[in-house]
């Protein structure tokens, strides 16, 4: 269950999901805004996390490892995988060779600095457009997908496997959630620090993410080392 959690919070790290809730704070009517972007994202997410789940059940196993017992290679190499990309994320040696890799396989098509579809779409939005973005932009990612493999090989009954489902998306959510409760209670003052975060975290979000997934990293070569035993 560590390793969920830990995945939830790297998914948690979301400058884009914070961008757009400073933007909808600041339309009118933004308590609509923010209820229906996060009921769009946690229907989409949480639907898709079930109907994933399913598939990994279906199939067996997932990544190498069964409820029973994972397989030590494959937690092992995961593992090391993991750290080696946070290290990657959180050293500024790992961050230039990265720059170069970039460098030397430039994009053709360049992305273009400025707001996401999502930032522009939202900057005029009604509730139904909300809605849609924010089910359109929280689809399953590598980190719940992670996830939901680490559940489907867990001993989790179907009910405890949908409280874990729920639980990641308590967690990733947790940049809307609370700017959510924070505006019916001071409206002013957490539109100000939703700006500031959203700017924070656009300057050191890779750095965290980096730092989680070295985290689940060191988790599964101990769970690794352990079955090998």
């Amino acid at each position: 269950m560590a390793h969920i959690v830990l995945l939830a919070l790297a998914a948690a790290v979301f400058p884009t999901l914070i961008a757009c809730v400073a933007i909808m704070i600041s339309r009118p009517e933004p308590r609509r805004l923010l209820l229906a972007f996060y009921a769009g994202a946690l229907i989409v997410s949480v639907t898709a996390g079930i109907v994933l789940l399913d598939a990994f059940n279906t199939g067996g196993t997932v990544i190498g490892n069964t409820s029973s017992s994972p397989n030590p290679g494959t937690s092992i190499v995961a593992g090391a995988g993991a750290l080696v990309l946070g290290w990657l994320m959180v050293s500024d040696r790992g961050r230039a060779l990265l720059d170069r890799w970039r460098a030397r396989h430039p994009r053709r098509r360049p992305k273009e600095a400025g707001p996401s579809w999502a930032e522009r779409r939202l900057d005029r939005a009604n509730a139904a457009v909300a809605f849609a973005i924010g089910a359109a932009i929280n689809l399953p990612g590598p980190f719940y997908v992670l996830a939901l493999g680490e559940i489907a090989n867990g001993p989790y009954s179907s009910l405890a496997s949908l409280g874990l489902i729920l639980l990641f998306n308590a967690i990733m959510f947790t940049l809307l959630e609370v700017p959510l409760v924070g505006y019916l209670v001071r409206p002013a003052w957490t539109a100000e620090q939703v700006a500031r975060l959203s700017v924070w975290l656009n300057a050191n979000g890779l750095r965290i993410m980096g730092a989680l997934i070295g985290l689940v990293g060191v988790s599964l070569v101990v769970q690794g080392i352990a079955a090998a035993g």
